[in-house]
């Protein structure tokens, strides 16, 4: 696996399909702990966590990857007028702390310098 990426909205979990297919790089978009505790032990490249996910405490999930995996790289991003919510995530462990909308604008960047590239059929 490369990426993991714990989101809830759909149309950024589309975004990131999309972006995804189009670099060749390997995602793997989870909306649910079910499925993001387990990708964990995959050893992801990296991990993105929406903070504004739905039925979770990003900060919490965000200081579960630091415990489990030190240094694999996370990415938090939320809407840009949330700075109190961005500094807890910095606490937590994320590596890294953007707005949406600066993610929606460097996600192939993103993508490709964290991601690896799918094997051919």
């Amino acid at each position: 696996m490369s990426i993991l990426a714990y989101i809830t909205d759909l149309f950024f979990q589309a975004q990131i399909s999309q972006t995804a297919q189009a670099a060749s790089v390997e995602v793997k978009v989870v909306s649910s702990l079910y499925h993001f505790l387990p990708g964990l032990e995959q050893k992801p490249s990296m991990v993105m966590i929406d903070l504004d996910a739905k039925g979770i405490s990003p900060t919490t999930l965000i200081a579960q990857v630091r415990e489990k995996n030190p240094d694999l790289p996370v990415l938090a991003y939320g809407a840009p007028d949330q700075n109190d919510l961005f500094e807890r995530a910095r606490k937590a462990g994320a590596n890294t702390v953007l707005p949406s909308e600066q993610v929606s604008e460097e996600l192939k960047e993103i993508l490709t310098k964290y991601g690896t590239t799918k094997e051919s059929p």
